[in-house]
């Protein structure tokens, strides 16, 4: 059996980001945990469970919203998930990123076991915990699943899902904020926790598909999942571009330096650099693609100004973050969410 990997430590750094915290003031963001602000910002790193549960909780009490698993989820766009949400947005469909999701789920988190089962009128995603999550259930499952359901809007467009979500939970005081992010299909007090989505909307194709980027995604995401099966070798065929790539993806929320990478990476930076220009490229050309995906991601997002993902991405200011995004698409933040969302 496949060992269940901890919270990527990303996911935590988000919530950080989210609560706009900083080095010099984490509001007790920590405590109870065995964490530190450094290890947060470290490449590639995992939280244990129970360090995550704590700062859920802590999340809970800093920001004093009930709510905060739904907006923190909402905010868990493609990049975040690192290869799966690659591979998941740039398939054929529907049916296909929900397919990748179950497979490939374990590789991202170990506090759900994603199965699917067929349905007469389409498919049910059934969220199973892998332990008992007590009194952050609600806040990790709102994560979860509002993270889920921007994803399929994705692909079957604003307001126009029709499938049923049942909470393995009794109704939240709180629980109309939940039509803001689900609509109205919702059970609560269910025996699971499962998403049924309609046979109509399985077929809907991805607005962004990408064959190669998608035949790419996918091999590292059986990476990943071979690198936690015991016995199993990884693969290290995967170019260094693409290990670059991959770090990057996974670990939002800071600006990663080339002798960060390069460490984590077990090499130095110079053969980090002579092994980039030997594939054709530059640290810098991959940390910006990954960059900018990441921005237009978040951009999609009307609820977010333009300051608010330049402190998610781990700009230290705003202005910063206006001049590297010029650069990267050639245009002005503002402009550029003006363009995108007339079209």
């Amino acid at each position: 059996m496949p060992q269940q990997k901890h919270a990527s430590s990303s996911y935590a750094r988000i919530l950080f980001r989210h609560l706009r915290l900083s080095a010099e003031n984490h509001r007790g963001f920590f405590d109870g945990t065995n964490v530190t602000y450094d290890e947060l910002m470290a490449l590639d790193g995992t939280i244990p469970p129970n360090d995550f549960a704590r700062i859920c909780r802590n999340a809970l009490v800093i920001s004093g919203l009930a709510d905060l698993g739904l907006s923190v989820g909402a905010q868990l766009q493609m990049s975040t998930h690192g290869p799966l949400g690659v591979a998941t947005f740039s398939g054929p469909d529907l049916r296909t990123g929900l397919t990748l999701l179950a497979k490939y789920g374990l590789t991202r988190t170990e506090f759900f076991d994603i199965t699917l089962s067929a349905h007469p009128k389409g498919l049910n995603v059934h969220f199973a915990e892998t332990s008992d999550l007590a009194d952050v259930r609600e806040f990790v499952t709102e994560s979860v699943l509002s993270g889920l359901f921007a994803a399929i809007t994705l692909f079957v467009g604003p307001g126009q899902f029709n499938g049923q979500l049942h909470f393995a939970y009794p109704k939240p005081s709180y629980w109309f904020k939940y039509r803001d992010y689900f609509g109205s299909n919702m059970i609560f007090d269910q025996p699971a926790t499962e998403v049924f989505v309609a046979e109509s909307m399985l077929s809907m194709p991805s607005p962004v598909a990408d064959p190669i980027l998608h035949q790419e995604s996918v091999a590292l995401c059986e990476q990943q999942l071979k690198a936690i099966v015991p016995g199993t070798a990884s693969d290290t065929s995967v170019g260094a571009a693409d290990l670059v790539s991959q770090l990057l993806r996974e670990n939002p929320g800071r600006l990663w330096t080339l002798n960060e990478v390069a460490k984590q990476l077990h090499i130095s930076p110079r053969t980090l650099m002579r092994k980039l220009d030997s594939a054709g490229t530059k640290f810098q050309s991959v940390r910006d693609t990954v960059s900018k995906e990441q921005a237009a991601d978040y951009l999609k997002d009307p609820s977010l100004s333009v300051e608010s993902v330049g402190h998610l991405m781990g700009f230290s200011d705003t202005s910063s973050f206006r001049r590297s995004f010029k650069r990267w698409f050639g245009e002005t933040p503002s402009q550029y969410t003006t363009r995108i969302r007339s079209d």
